[in-house]
């Protein structure tokens, strides 16, 4: 088990956490029935209450009200759990291998250090307000210009449903995207310091990354987190669909470039460290590539008395070590730390809203190769 100095614990802390917990929500599943209940259910009242059951039928039957304002707030707030516990469990594994050289642990602890800091300050929360109301304002701008759904006016302005979900779903939903945003900024920050630390890396590491390739799987704690983002995107892409013929090659190009980005986003924070298992892999070459060719040339002479390509100046060396394990090793070492072992964490919530949004539009026999050759990718 790590102690809590090995653990970034980054969820905890901060003015929302405090306030959840004043408010007796500290308990995430208490808190995603809450704001499923002020997100979604109270529009659905009050659209019987105002509209009847055809009002409420019109939401119901909008996609982008289940992702917003039920799917998302929902697994946001569930997501913090699995994200907590995965990157604890990395940086517990850093520290505790430990991964970090003697000489660079004052820095790998400052940076935690640090880390917790911006965890539990609050002008970063306050910036995350900002942008929710921002996009709330945004959204608000757009409804009143006359894009409102269908369940969101009445007698040609914003009814008192459209207004609730703008005032609360809409910036709770961005509330929470942006705050666990904040905290990818965090743990990618502290990754790039650790990355500028010496790291005790091996080539010969059965892992294939010199050692920190536990890195990798960091982004299943995310699987939450990725699957209400990639709902309320494919949300917005069919309603587009709506609008606009749809044809295979255009839904493929669209679930292509989602997971690009998807995998940017996960990928961006390991950045550092790959460079240095780059590094630690040219280095290993090089050097191993040296002692294998006189390590062979050695062999040579003494199998045949000399070498067939002869060397005048070649070095009187008794004895040399076999190190054709660790060139070999060597070679095989990748610096992709996000690779075919663990990109299905990243890639299965990513796509799985954009399939069912596919399956809406498309027929399965079109529909099956387009799932075959994004997963071959």
């Amino acid at each position: 088990m790590a102690s809590d100095d090995d653990r970034l614990r980054i969820m905890h802390g901060g003015p929302f956490y405090e306030l959840m917990t004043r408010l007796g929500m500290r308990k995430r599943g208490w808190r995603a029935f809450v704001f499923a209940g002020l997100c979604w259910t109270i529009p659905v009242l009050l659209l019987l209450a105002t509209r009847g059951g055809h009002g409420a039928g019109l939401f119901l039957h909008d996609w982008g009200a289940w992702a917003k304002f039920l799917i998302a707030p929902v697994l946001l707030t569930l997501a913090e759990k699995p994200i907590g516990f995965a990157l604890d469990e990395c940086v517990s594994m850093l520290f505790r291998i430990p991964l970090v050289s003697s000489q660079s642990m004052p820095d790998a602890r400052k940076a935690l250090r640090d880390a917790r800091s911006r965890t539990i300050a609050w002008k970063p929360e306050l910036f995350c307000i900002a942008v929710a109301l921002a996009a709330t304002a945004y959204n608000a701008a757009k409804f009143l210009g006359g894009a409102a759904p269908t369940w969101a006016a009445g007698d040609g302005s914003v009814s008192l449903t459209g207004f609730w979900c703008l005032a609360v779903g809409n910036t709770v939903y961005w509330f929470l995207l942006t705050r666990l945003v904040w905290k990818h900024v965090i743990w990618s920050l502290f990754l790039s310091t650790v990355a500028r630390c010496h790291l005790r890396l091996v080539v010969t590491h059965p892992d294939g990354h010199g050692g920190v390739g536990f890195l990798g799987f960091y982004p299943a704690g995310y699987g939450l987190f990725t699957l209400a983002v990639s709902s309320v995107f494919a949300a917005g892409i069919s309603h587009m669909m709506q609008r606009q013929a749809v044809t295979p090659g255009l839904f493929t190009a669209v679930c292509v470039a989602w997971l690009i980005v998807v995998v940017i986003f996960y990928s961006a924070p390991l950045a550092g460290v790959a460079l240095q298992v780059s590094r630690l892999k040219r280095k290993a070459v090089l050097l191993s590539l040296t002692k294998v060719t006189d390590f062979e040339r050695l062999n040579e002479r003494a199998t045949l008395g000399e070498n067939v390509l002869a060397d005048e100046a070649e070095p009187a060396v008794l004895e040399l070590h076999d190190v054709k394990p660790i060139y070999l090793a060597s070679m095989k070492t990748s610096a992709l730390l996000i690779n075919k072992g663990n990109i299905l964490s990243v890639l299965a919530p990513a796509l799985l809203p954009m399939l069912v949004v596919g399956a809406s539009y498309l027929p399965f026999s079109q529909l099956g190769p387009i799932v075959k050759r994004l997963l071959l990718l």
